[in-house]
């Protein structure tokens, strides 16, 4: 059987549970509702069911003889609606309400399982994303102090190349060099911490997500 492939169902019982299954069922994209079944017209879920489109009919036999599903759920709890069921069915299968309720149920706690882990492998995630940004936030402040050191070392290792005149000309130029690298690193570190910052702003939008979500 295929992902996509619908179970047809038919529901027989209009009171309280049958209405319970009726609204359950009719939001589940794997399921369709073919019919309902009651003696009485006026049930509950009879009425849900004329609203909702799906088609209601008052006599058990001749709806599940005549209208073939993948299961019939019994709302009924009746023992004799059971035995009118098996009678006239041709194919598909019987389950009761409580089947039906108690599948959806553990279904549902499965559901919430997966949602609460996805939660916590984010949240790590995030956890993850803010100590490693920490992490370069202290290298790229100390990347910039050096440059900062080297800059007015070569400014200073200028100044006294000058001063030695032509014996200090090829001093000069390692210094202007070293000058101009530290430049470089500094304009490094300020693209780095743009990116920090652009981080920093993504996993606050991420735990901002997660707190609406929850």
């Amino acid at each position: 059987m295929s992902e996509n492939t619908v179970t047809k169902i038919g529901i027989v019982g209009g009171g309280t549970e049958g209405k319970a299954l009726l609204q359950l069922l009719t939001k589940s994209s794997a399921a369709q509702v073919l019919y309902l079944v009651d003696q009485n017209p006026n049930a509950a879920a009879m009425i849900v069911a004329k609203r909702l489109g799906v088609k209601t009919m008052t006599k058990v036999d001749s709806a599940v003889r005549n209208s073939p599903v993948d299961v019939i759920v019994d709302a009924t709890g009746s023992e004799e609606a059971r035995a009118v069921i098996a009678e006239n069915m041709t194919q598909g299968e019987i389950l009761s309400a409580n089947t039906i309720m108690l599948l959806d149920q553990v279904f549902e706690n499965k559901r919430g399982e997966s949602t609460q882990r996805v939660f916590e492998d984010l949240y790590g995630v995030r956890k993850e994303i803010d100590r490693s940004t920490r992490d370069v936030s202290k290298t790229l402040h100390g990347i910039e102090k050096i440059s900062n050191e080297l800059e007015v070392l070569a400014i200073n290792a200028g100044i006294q190349a000058s001063r030695a005149g032509e014996f200090g000309k090829g001093f000069a130029v390692v210094a202007g060099e070293v000058k101009s690298t530290a430049r470089v690193a500094r304009d490094l570190a300020g693209d780095i911490d743009r990116v920090i910052s652009e981080i920093s702003a993504m996993s606050n939008k991420i735990e901002q997500s997660l707190k609406k979500a929850q």
